[in-house]
């Protein structure tokens, strides 16, 4: 039973069905708030939270990977050479996230890692933020199929 999914309808912007972006930039607030946070009864409702709008980042992540699909081709006439999700790295990212505020929500952990915890969160969700705000491919020539 995934516990940030019965959550999810408490907060009430999430019904609102906010962008991808607008996610991302909430759930890096919410790693901000994180890193203040001393103890665990301090950090279990901000990772509730989090944990909910993760699950919406994962869901908006899943239908913009089926809306996007990268094919590069060397030549117009050729076959695709390569393919690959537009947000691919951004998901994984994502499902970092979704663990390490699994193991910050549920378990018991040694107060000394609570900093590197969720300093690490913090690190990841920046990133996957600025994965949504500027997607990565833009180093090379692509075609997006829709």
């Amino acid at each position: 039973m995934n516990t940030e999914n019965h959550f999810a309808h408490l907060y009430s912007e999430l019904s609102l069905n906010p962008d991808l972006p607008t996610l991302a930039e909430r759930c890096k607030l919410l790693t901000e708030i994180l890193l203040d946070c001393k103890s665990l009864p301090q950090t279990q409702p901000v990772c509730r939270c989090l944990g909910a709008y993760l699950e919406e980042v994962k869901s908006g992540l899943t239908e913009s990977m089926r809306d996007f699909q990268v094919v590069e081709f060397e030549d117009e006439a050729e076959q695709p050479r390569q393919k690959e999700w537009l947000l691919e790295d951004t998901e994984t990212k994502c499902d970092y996230c979704r663990a390490l505020n699994h193991v910050l929500l549920v378990s018991h952990f040694d107060r000394e890692m609570l900093p590197h915890l969720t300093g690490l969160l913090h690190d990841i969700t920046h990133s996957m933020a600025a994965d949504v705000a500027a997607p990565q491919r833009a180093e090379t020539v692509i075609h997006i199929i829709s």
